[in-house]
């Protein structure tokens, strides 16, 4: 199978179709169609959290933290704003998957 799908077998063995198309789409995406896409409204759908939690949530009290953490992260390792945000977020998803 392998040889058929063109792939190494620890790729074949390792092949998570789920992972794999979500790659994929992501890669599909251009930079110019990822900056028009409203990715909140997209993933509203799956999570509608996230199309309402700011009538509930006071943003304010976050803010300032957060925009602390971004802008040390910019200073300390010389992330961009987007790098910045991303390494935030992922920072976020470990410690809420009890990782860290």
């Amino acid at each position: 199978m392998a040889v058929l799908y063109h792939v190494s077998l620890d790729e074949l063995i390792e092949y998570d179709f789920d992972e794999q198309q979500a790659r994929q789409m992501v890669e599909s995406v251009s930079d110019e169609a990822q900056a028009r896409i409203d990715w909140n409204k997209v993933w509203s759908k799956k999570y509608p959290v996230l199309a309402v939690y700011h009538q509930n949530v006071r943003l304010q009290d976050y803010a300032p933290q957060l925009r602390e953490m971004l802008t040390r992260l910019q200073v300390e390792y010389g992330y961009n704003s987007t790098d910045a945000v991303l390494v935030l977020k992922d920072i976020l998803a470990r410690v809420w998957k009890g990782q860290l």
